[in-house]
């Protein structure tokens, strides 16, 4: 009977050590995932604004106000993922405001031929800024990109 006991004991002792591990592994798993998750994002958040002021450079017409806000609307879907993954909603209302604006000098120009240059000069000006920001708050200090979940 105690040796029946034993063994019992064994398989299960061996049966909980194998749940606990794999519970382990499913976590660390989890987090590598949710870290390359949310560099992804953040990279594609930036890279978009980089593209946008970059576009600046450039004659300001009517295509470039649809790519800002083609970029904005991508910008907007990747905020949302950082966002969700950090738990604070800090990136998607700053998306959100940027693409208003952006939409708002779309219609101006469709509505009456008009684009407004000071608008869009202010818009590109914030995009900048928050661009700085992003690195500052998602990436680590001289960690090659890796972002920070905090």
């Amino acid at each position: 009977m105690r040796k029946q006991v034993g063994y019992f004991a064994g398989g299960f002792l061996v049966i909980l050590l194998t749940i606990i591990i794999s519970y382990q592994d499913g976590h660390e798993n989890g987090e590598k995932r949710m870290v390359a998750v949310l560099g992804n994002a953040v990279y594609n958040v930036w890279e978009s604004y980089y593209e946008i002021v970059e576009d600046s450079n450039r004659e300001m017409t009517i295509d470039s106000i649809s790519r800002m806000n083609d970029r904005l609307i991508s910008v907007k879907a990747y905020s949302n993922v950082v966002d969700r993954t950090v738990g604070e909603e800090v990136l998607l209302p700053i998306a959100d405001k940027l693409l208003n604006i952006g939409k708002v000098i779309e219609n101006n120009y469709r509505e009456n031929g008009n684009l407004d240059k000071e608008k869009y000069k202010e818009t590109v000006e914030e995009i900048e800024k928050v661009n700085t920001l992003l690195t500052e708050i998602y990436y680590i200090p001289n960690s090659e990109g890796k972002v920070n979940l905090k």
